[in-house]
């Protein structure tokens, strides 16, 4: 199933359920991942999940002391949407492998490596994480 259509499946149950909180969550979530197109790809939203998520994060630093319940429910919902991120050891593994099938080593690959990694794992990779160790991997 899409994840849009997750979504929308996870409203109508929060609905039935009088869970005000995930209704209205799910609801500008749709609204805003499906700004742009009424059934967007699983790489918008991600994308959408993880601003808001960043968005509910800050939010819960500037509460400090004060109750958070709500935004904690809140990340607790949208973290359920993201897909599970490689580690630092299985992100090396895979950056070990794409470069180990390069027929040359140089940084002028950085590109080409960097594409293969979004192309195999998607949103499932941290790409911030993986730049470095990419770098080392074809200066080495």
């Amino acid at each position: 199933m899409a994840l849009f259509d997750q979504l929308r499946s996870d409203r109508l149950a929060a609905m039935k359920a009088r869970d005000e909180v995930a209704k209205n969550l799910l609801g500008t979530l749709m609204a805003a991942a499906g700004k742009d197109d009424k059934s967007p790809d699983d790489e918008t939203v991600v994308r959408t999940v993880r601003a808001f998520l960043k968005n509910v994060e800050e939010t819960i630093g500037h509460l400090a002391g004060r109750d958070t319940s709500v935004q904690e429910r809140e990340r607790a919902i949208l973290t359920g949407y993201l897909p599970v991120m490689l580690d630092e050891a299985q992100t090396r593994a895979e950056v070990e492998a794409v470069v180990a099938a390069l027929p040359e080593r140089s940084p002028r690959q950085m590109g080409k490596v960097m594409a293969e990694l979004k192309a195999r794992h998607g949103s499932a990779i941290d790409l911030k994480l993986a730049s470095p160790m990419v770098k080392a991997a074809l200066e080495g």
